[in-house]
C-alpha cells in the first residue's frame, strides 16, 4: 500500500477539476510529505437553479466499521440536502474527515477521522446539467483513494489505475500499429513487474488459475478475476465475462467519472452504493 501511496501522490492533480499528467511528465512530487489541498483547488461557489423535474442521487453506506450501515445521503442538483457548507447550493458535494478550516466549513459529508485511509478532503461529487443531467465523482488526492467497482465493460485509458486484492496496476497504452498495452504493477506481490501485450494476445486473463495470462496466488482473487480484451480499444471487465469476481475489480477515479445507478464505490474502509432516479422539485 505504501508503494501505491507514492505513485498516487506522484500522479495526483494540480487542479481538482482535471489532470494534465502524462506518461512523459517527470515526477516532481517525490520527497513531499503530503499534498497541499487548498481552497484554490476547490471551484468557486456558483448558484445552481434546480429544474422542476431533476435527477436525484442517493449514496447509501453498505459496508463500514465506523459509519452506520444504511446511512443515506440525499443529493440534488444544488448539492447535499441540508448541508451546512453552503446556503444556496453550488452543485458540488465534498466529503472528508475535516469539518472546518479557517472558520469555513469545507465538507458536506464528514467521514470518520479514525478510519484508515480517509483524507481530510477525500472526494467530491458534482452535478452537470448539460448536455444531459448527470453526477460525477472524483478523488481529491488526500487519503488512500476513491475507487469505483467496475460493473460493466470499461474502456481503458493511459494512467488508469486498476485495483484488485492487494495489487494496483497502472495502464499504459501505445496506440501505434499494432496497438500495445503495458500493465505495470505499482503495489502488491508483483510490484515493479511489467507485462506487455499486443492485440493478438487478447484476451488477457488475470486470476488464480494456471491458465491465466497473469497468475496470482492470492485467495482474495477469484479464479478468473478480470479479463482484458481488444476490440478497437482495450477493454477491462470484472470476472470471466459471465460471472463477476467475488471481491471486485476497482478503478481509482483520479478524474471525473460518471455515476450510474447501483454503482458501488469505496473510500477508506467504507463502501457506498448509489441510486439515481427522477424526482420533482
Amino acid at each position: 500500500m505504501e508503494n501505491f501511496r507514492k505513485v498516487f501522490f506522484n500522479i495526483t492533480r494540480k487542479c481538482c477539476f482535471g489532470s494534465d499528467y502524462t506518461q512523459n511528465e517527470s515526477i516532481e512530487l517525490e520527497g513531499k510529505s503530503s499534498l497541499d489541498i487548498t481552497s484554490s483547488q476547490i471551484p468557486p461557489q456558483q448558484v445552481v437553479q434546480i429544474p422542476l423535474v431533476y435527477l436525484h442521487l442517493k449514496i447509501i453506506v453498505i459496508e463500514s466499521e465506523k459509519v452506520p450501515l444504511g446511512k443515506t445521503y440525499n443529493i440534488s442538483p444544488l448539492g447535499l440536502n441540508n448541508t451546512e457548507r453552503t446556503t444556496y447550493g453550488d452543485g458540488c458535494v465534498y466529503a472528508g474527515s475535516l469539518y472546518q478550516e479557517n472558520n469555513r466549513i469545507v465538507n458536506d459529508i464528514i467521514l470518520p477521522q479514525n478510519e484508515k485511509g480517509v483524507g481530510k478532503k477525500h472526494f467530491m461529487i458534482q452535478y452537470k446539467g448539460e448536455p444531459k443531467p448527470l453526477y460525477l465523482i472524483k478523488d481529491l488526492g488526500d487519503g488512500m483513494g476513491t475507487f469505483v467497482r467496475i460493473s460493466k465493460p470499461l474502456t481503458l485509458q493511459t494512467n488508469f489505475i486498476i485495483s484488485f486484492g492487494d495489487s494496483h496496476m497502472i495502464i499504459i497504452i501505445d496506440n501505434s500499429y499494432p496497438p500495445k498495452l503495458t500493465l505495470r504493477f505499482i503495489d502488491g506481490p508483483k510490484l515493479d513487474e511489467k507485462f506487455k501485450f499486443s492485440q493478438n494476445d487478447s484476451p488477457i486473463i488475470i486470476g488464480r488459475m494456471n491458465d491465466c495470462t497473469i497468475r496470482f496466488e492470492d485467495n482474495s482473487l477469484s479464479r478468473y478475476h478480470c479479463i482484458i480484451t481488444y476490440k478497437d480499444h482495450w477493454i477491462i471487465q470484472d470476472g470471466d465475462g459471465n460471472k463477476i469476481s467475488t471481491n471486485g475489480t476497482w478503478l481509482f477515479v483520479e478524474d471525473f467519472f460518471e455515476i450510474h445507478n447501483e454503482m458501488v464505490f469505496k473510500v477508506g474502509e467504507t463502501t457506498f452504493r448509489t441510486e439515481t432516479f427522477t424526482a420533482k422539485y
